[in-house]
């Protein structure tokens, strides 16, 4: 059994998402991100930092791809901080969602 799928994570932040996105297998996840923060923002995709400053690209798409046996993520979730934004991604709910 995958351990995402055992450990159950609550995270509370006292305000709603500026912005929320939903995303799919089919997209690069790093791509979703950037443009959920430059959407939140106000800001085009170039003004927005490296996501490489903050963690690197390809990992965040591996931890949420399919299984190998192609079945998507069913858990999992990853919270950081891009650009003055914390940026939670959550694999239960196929969500990006962008904090003040």
């Amino acid at each position: 059994m995958d351990p995402l799928e055992e450990a159950t994570v609550n995270i509370t932040y006292p305000s709603e998402p500026v912005h929320r996105t939903e995303y799919d297998d089919r997209e690069d996840l790093s791509f979703v991100v950037i443009d959920a923060v430059a959407i939140a923002s106000g800001s085009s995709h170039a003004e927005i930092g490296p996501l490489n400053d903050v963690l690197g690209p390809e990992a965040l798409c591996d931890l949420f791809a399919p299984r190998t046996n192609g079945q998507g993520r069913s858990g999992g979730v990853i919270s950081f901080h891009l650009d003055g934004y914390r940026v939670v991604i959550d694999a239960a709910t196929r969500e990006v969602r962008v904090y003040e």
